[in-house]
């Protein structure tokens, strides 16, 4: 088993931003286990798309794709929550 965290960025989501519910998209990182980059990446995306701060919210022609992925050593175990959103243009 190998270790990775991934970098992720999706756009085209409704979600509430200062009381006013419009498109935006987000940034998050996530830690995965797995045998293969390919793997953790595919996992990573799945269990993002059902986090409760953006399951359901996607909006027709959304996107969620892996920006970037380190492989870091076995006994780094920090886990990595939230989102940092931002405006669609």
């Amino acid at each position: 088993m190998r270790n990775f965290v991934i970098f992720i960025e999706g756009e085209n989501f409704n979600l509430e931003v200062e009381g006013v519910s419009r498109p935006v998209g987000f940034f998050a990182s996530r830690r995965m286990e797995a045998e293969t980059e390919e793997a953790a990446s595919s996992a990573v995306l799945s269990r993002l798309l059902s986090e409760p701060e953006i399951e359901g919210k996607a909006l027709p022609g959304y996107t969620v794709f892996v920006k970037m992925v380190h492989e870091m050593p076995l006994d780094h175990k920090n886990e990595y929550h939230g989102f940092t959103f931002f405006p669609m243009e």
